[in-house]
């Protein structure tokens, strides 16, 4: 309990001075029809009553437990006690409208946190990916020097330059095409071409910790001085995607793994928003798969 209580303070202090970077920036409150279905989900839960849960899951709803495993909404019909049970006790929520079209939602609960992604289809909000994210045993300092890469010569086909799946539409084409800068960014330190494509609202969530879009920026930079143009090693394979469009938003849905594997070893999702200005990446929220 003590590790939660001390992470949720560092959490704390860290999103107080992430939100007054951006005191200047008007961040769209929550959709009203969001919170009443969201309301609803937590009451027909907590009531058992599957008929109202089966019309605020999408049919492509997913809950993501920390260790991995995956319930599909078929399942979670079969028996909603689960579900039931994870969705109480939720703390220092944070909710982010994303132009009318995806409610992002994080927060604690159960000593770990979540990532909630809600999306407004025609006949209203359905609860779409529910992920959860163990705490780290261990957080590491914000002013921790950068590891060097273990192979500063590897090469990055998959992320950096192809990945397995061909966009649907155009939307999807473009969340896709930032994707890749990014990674590329990531794999040759370039600060500056990151921040092109990441969205001031940008969160990475991962069993290693929180990072926010400045603190990515300044890690990218450490990384460039320290270790040149070749200061990172590449980012994970991708072996299944998936992607989802809402309007000028995108979901992906990635299983990940280490180069060479058969097996993913990371279930990722992430979250993509063009607001006119070009498509940029909001939120990377990912937890490591157990083997049963």
């Amino acid at each position: 309990m003590r590790r939660f209580v001390t992470y949720g303070l560092v959490i704390g202090v860290v999103c107080g001075a992430v939100l007054a970077a951006q005191e200047g920036r008007a961040v769209a409150a929550a959709d009203e029809g969001y919170r009443q279905a969201d309301h609803s989900l937590t009451d027909a839960l907590a009531k058992g009553d599957k008929k109202t849960v089966a019309t605020l899951l999408d049919e492509k709803f997913q809950w993501v437990e920390w260790n991995g495993k995956v319930h599909s909404k078929g399942q979670i019909l079969e028996d909603l006690g689960p579900l039931a049970a994870n969705n109480e006790g939720a703390m220092d929520v944070r909710t982010s409208d994303f132009l009318g079209q995806v409610e992002r939602v994080l927060g604690m609960h159960h000593n770990m946190r979540f990532a909630h992604l809600w999306v407004k289809r025609p006949a209203g909000w359905q609860a779409f990916a529910f992920l959860d994210i163990p705490i780290p045993l261990e957080r590491g300092e914000e002013t921790d020097v950068p590891k060097p890469p273990t192979n500063p010569n590897a090469d990055c086909d998959n992320p950096c330059r192809t990945l397995p799946y061909k966009p649907e539409n155009e939307a999807q084409a473009g969340a896709m095409a930032a994707w890749l800068r990014l990674k590329n960014a990531e794999w040759h330190p370039n600060p500056e071409d990151w921040t092109a494509h990441a969205d001031e609202l940008h969160e990475t969530i991962s069993p290693k910790g929180d990072v926010f879009m400045l603190q990515h920026v300044e890690q990218l930079r450490k990384q460039r001085k320290l270790y040149g143009e070749h200061g990172a090693d590449p980012g994970e394979n991708v072996l299944v995607m998936h992607m989802y469009d809402f309007g000028n938003v995108v979901i992906q849905e990635n299983l990940q793994g280490p180069k060479g594997a058969t097996k993913p070893a990371t279930w990722v999702m992430r979250l993509f928003v063009n607001r006119g200005d070009g498509w940029k990446i909001a939120m990377s929220a990912q937890t490591r798969i157990k083997e049963p």
